[in-house]
């Protein structure tokens, strides 16, 4: 994984070569939209995202990605969709998916868990080869090689890494084994003209669907979500994942995930290394209030 300043420059060159070659023509150079765990631009007049893997070791993510987002479309999810073609382009050392712009506002987490209930209950095609989920999926890559860590940030976040993957055999989900969204955050959802739709689904892949209700849960412990709006993402889902004992546990990960999903970007802001800085102290010191911003 390269740092993110090198990895813009790359994506950038990246997303541009692979619309020339499949004819996507855009009135100005893309634009970058983030640079996370991937790039992502605007282009195409703003009608095409495109999304660029940090390397070409990805490609099979991607590919992934736009197989699912095909066969979950054929199943009436409202998902978003890839452009026509062969995706993903292998460009640069590095995959490259195009997809067509969602024009939306953000919605509310009721619209979310609604989404959440019908893809559970899918049964995806053998053909997929959805993975098992895997909670640490990327944590120690990004621990790593995230820029602007020291040495010591780095050794309390393995600490914390090594300790979370020790307690996870302890716990055991209830609601089964099932196809599940693998990131469903409010973020990933959109409300437009014709309905809510759901998108980045690079993380799609079979596990126990409180994973995907987590997130919101912690989002509201966070601050970031209501007690109503929580309320009204377990009414809609049918299920209250703080309920389940596992919960605490499941939290914790997600706060690993979300701190060194935040760690690659280290070096962008000074209130984003603020925010770094913050999170792993609270993170080695569990029983610190939590006053998060989101990013």
């Amino acid at each position: 994984m390269v740092h993110t300043e090198e990895f813009a420059k790359r994506a950038t060159r990246a997303v541009h070569t692979a619309a020339h070659t499949l004819g996507i023509a855009s009135p100005g150079a893309p634009e970058l939209i983030r640079a996370g765990e991937r790039a992502v631009f605007r282009l195409g007049g703003g009608t095409v995202i495109g999304r660029v893997e940090r390397s070409a070791a990805r490609w099979q993510e991607a590919d992934r990605e736009v197989r699912a987002a095909r066969w979950l479309a054929d199943q009436g999810l409202p998902v978003g969709a890839p452009l026509p073609g062969d995706q993903p382009l292998l460009v640069e050392d590095t995959a490259v998916t195009f997809w067509q712009a969602v024009d939306g506002e953000w919605t509310v987490p009721k619209e979310l868990a609604a989404l959440l209930r019908t893809l559970h209950h899918l049964t995806p095609p053998r053909a997929l080869h959805l993975p098992e989920l895997d909670p640490f999926d990327r944590v120690t890559e990004r621990i790593d090689a995230a820029p602007r860590l020291t040495t010591a940030q780095r050794d309390q976040l393995h600490a914390v890494h090594h300790d979370l993957a020790t307690r996870l055999p302890t716990v055991t989900p209830v609601l089964g084994r099932h196809v599940i969204h693998g990131d469903a955050n409010i973020g990933n959802v959109l409300a437009t003209d014709h309905g809510v739709v759901l998108f980045d689904l690079d993380g799609i892949c079979w596990g126990p669907p409180e994973w995907d209700l987590v997130l919101t849960a912690l989002y509201r412990d966070l601050g970031w979500h209501t007690e109503a709006e929580y309320a009204d993402f377990c009414d809609a889902y049918g299920f209250d994942v703080t309920t389940w004992d596992g919960y605490p546990l499941y939290k914790a990960i997600r706060e690993l995930r979300m701190t060194t999903w935040l760690a690659q970007k280290g070096g962008e802001s000074p209130e984003i290394n603020t925010e770094i800085a913050q999170r792993i102290t609270d993170l080695t010191h569990p029983e610190h209030p939590r006053t998060w911003h989101p990013y």
